[in-house]
């Protein structure tokens, strides 16, 4: 298990959880769990710490530690995981569950997308309108 020293960082540093949580694009909570030693950091974590925080040795806060429970609870996660029916897409591609719900949200936010740039678009045109209105009633 990877352990970044997180708060040894977050001290020298002078950055609060939240903070870290800003700079490198994850949730404040998953920063406390790292922080905590309750996961393992994953390696684009780490680098993104690194980055965001200025950190040119970041290896020197990375450290190897076995944790037995951590370990089971790791491999357990990873078999119920397996163990999860793959979902079929329309495009007939099998996903797991967590992906086709992140597909899912992805599409509703296209959608909303477009529902957003054809409601500007229809509220231009309308503000247009109502200018040649105003211009003809002033002539």
């Amino acid at each position: 298990m990877r352990v970044l020293d997180l708060q040894r960082i977050r001290a020298e540093k002078k950055v609060s959880q939240v903070r870290v949580a800003e700079l490198t694009g994850y949730p404040q909570g998953f920063v406390s769990v790292i922080e905590r030693g309750k996961a393992s950091a994953p390696e684009a974590f780490i680098e993104k710490v690194a980055s965001a925080l200025g950190v040119d040795n970041i290896e020197n806060y990375v450290s190897e530690v076995a944790n037995p429970n951590l370990q089971k609870k790791m491999a357990e996660r990873d078999n119920t995981a397996k163990e999860k029916p793959a979902v079929a897409m329309t495009d007939g591609t099998a996903v797991s569950p967590e992906q086709a719900i992140v597909s899912n949200f992805l599409e509703l936010l296209k959608k909303k997308e477009e529902k957003i740039e054809k409601l500007e678009a229809e509220n231009e045109a309308l503000r247009q309108e109502l200018s040649l209105l105003k211009q003809g009633r002033a002539n």
